[in-house]
């Protein structure tokens, strides 16, 4: 089933593209033209070849070589017109609603901040930080994330349990990565809670390597390549892995992970990239922020230290 799928896709990008499509329309177009000729002033391209260049068996020759190239038009034609009604890929375009969730919860908390200073109690600045429900939001936002992924595959029903997403945050004391949430998180699906980024237990992880490299993504379409680790209950089922860091300005925060299990979704990694761009990059975008906002908050922790007022 896999194969076949994986063979429908590269078959669809073959025929999609530009040669082959012009080669196709030429020909029949070509071909239509002809047939419009003959039909009209009973020109025959084989008869003339017969009385002006060729031999008998040449002229066979022609008509076989022509028949040929007629049926691979038409056979490019018609399967380009099957792959344009039932697409290889099992993943749409469709609206991020559920950004909208996370940036009201984020501007409700923001008023939550401006309430709390035109209050008539004195604001202790080194406190600002409790306001902020990091925590709270980064679930919130991977919880919408996951709800988008499965909205975005329409062509098979996406359950729970055919999507894996983790968080890590990185710690720069430990030079690690340290488990934030996953999802689902009711089943227990993490054995993996820091990922030390100099041990070299942990130096297959896609994570690891992604957050080391100078790369900000990391795709894998099989899970020939992906490190097995504490989960063999997982790695049975995956299919599909992507992750990406999550930095601002090359400043790094941490990593998020997805694997899909079950079912396969992608063609290739350009297909997986697509899919990145398009439906995920907004969320990490709002993980982003939060990270932002803690670092900026826990600023005030040390108010005397690290602010100076004119």
């Amino acid at each position: 089933m896999e194969i076949g799928f994986k063979f429908y896709g590269y078959l669809a990008k073959l025929i999609n593209g530009k040669k082959v499509k012009i080669f196709s329309d030429a020909v029949l177009l070509i071909a239509t033209a002809y047939l419009m000729l003959k039909k009209a002033f009973g020109f025959s391209i084989s008869g003339w070849l017969l009385n002006n260049v060729f031999h008998q068996s040449g002229v066979n020759v022609y008509v076989v070589v022509s028949a040929v190239i007629l049926i691979a038009a038409v056979l490019i034609k018609i399967i380009s017109l099957v792959v344009e009604y039932f697409p290889p890929m099992k993943h749409n375009n469709v609206e991020p609603e559920e950004i909208s969730d996370c940036i009201q919860a984020m501007n409700m908390e923001i008023l939550g901040h401006l309430t709390k200073c035109d209050g008539s109690n004195i604001v202790q600045i080194n406190h600002m930080t409790e306001q902020h429900s990091f925590d709270l939001n980064i679930r919130l936002v991977v919880n919408a994330l996951a709800e988008h992924i499965r909205k975005s595959i329409d062509s098979i029903k996406i359950k729970k349990k055919d999507l894996f997403i983790s968080l890590y945050s990185f710690d720069r004391d430990k030079n690690a990565l340290v488990y934030e949430l996953h999802y689902d998180h009711k089943r227990d699906l993490v054995k993996s809670k820091v990922l030390g980024l100099g041990d070299s237990k942990f130096s297959d992880y896609e994570s690891v390597k992604c957050f080391l490299s100078s790369n900000n993504t990391s795709y894998l379409t099989s899970k020939k390549q992906y490190a097995k680790g504490g989960n063999t209950k997982r790695y049975k089922s995956v299919k599909h892995y992507m992750g990406c860091k999550l930095e601002t300005n090359g400043y790094d925060f941490g990593f998020l992970n997805i694997e899909f299990h079950n079912n396969s979704i992608f063609v290739d990694e350009d297909a997986m990239q697509d899919f990145m761009e398009e439906s995920v990059l907004p969320f990490k975008l709002l993980l982003e922020y939060q990270y932002l906002k803690r670092d900026f908050f826990h600023k005030f922790n040390n108010f005397n230290e690290y602010w100076r007022v004119a």
